[in-house]
């Protein structure tokens, strides 16, 4: 995978993660947003690169024309939450029927990365507003290894994570329940480190 065009990649990890040569790694450009490099002295033109982008490989589905609106009924999750505490709910159900639920979530400086929940007290670092789009370096594959072992999976994203893990994937799983998240373009991680750097 070669993009020179950045409009061409939502750096989600999806090609690294499916490299078995492992000679694709995700560098920082100087907005600090992650781009695919390719190391072509290991590369052997596979092209599962190419075969797993969710930009280069667009669907067109067809959704039905229900909807739904929806709040938790906790008040203290709704405040915490930028969903209405939607996703939180759908959450427990995953948990307390021994599931595992996957999300972004701020790590211990701030960074907001993908991770999973495996008890309701861990619910709470999914909610609120992350200000940039989660790392899912690896996750893409965590993921994978619970849905082959019959665990039942919530995954959480923005819609172009959601599109690269189903890409990764190659297959349609049912213990598998996806949570695309509105996004209306990610800002910049380098905007962001300045302003952990300030704070």
């Amino acid at each position: 995978i070669n993009e020179t065009n950045k409009k061409h990649c939502c750096g989600c990890t999806a090609c690294e993660s499916v490299c078995h040569k492992k000679c694709i790694s995700m560098q920082t450009d100087n907005e600090g947003f992650k781009y695919p490099v390719v190391d072509k002295t290991k590369c052997v033109n596979c092209r599962l690169c190419e075969k797993v982008c969710p930009i280069l490989n667009k669907t067109h589905n067809v959704f039905p024309n229900t909807a739904y609106v929806v709040r938790n009924k906790n008040s203290e999750i709704v405040r915490s939450s930028t969903s209405g505490g939607a996703v939180t709910a759908f959450s427990k159900e995953i948990i307390n029927n021994g599931g595992i639920v996957f999300g972004g979530a701020f790590d211990s400086n701030f960074y907001v990365k993908h991770t999973y929940a495996e008890t309701e007290s861990e619910l709470s670092k999914f909610r609120s507003s992350k200000y940039v789009q989660s790392n899912t370096q690896g996750i893409y594959k965590e993921t994978k290894a619970l849905l082959d072992n019959k665990k039942t999976v919530l995954f959480s994203g923005t819609p172009c994570q959601i599109r690269a893990l189903k890409s990764f994937l190659g297959k349609d799983y049912e213990n598998l329940i996806t949570v695309d998240l509105f996004c209306h373009g990610a800002p910049s991680p380098k905007i962001w480190n300045k302003y952990l750097e300030f704070a």
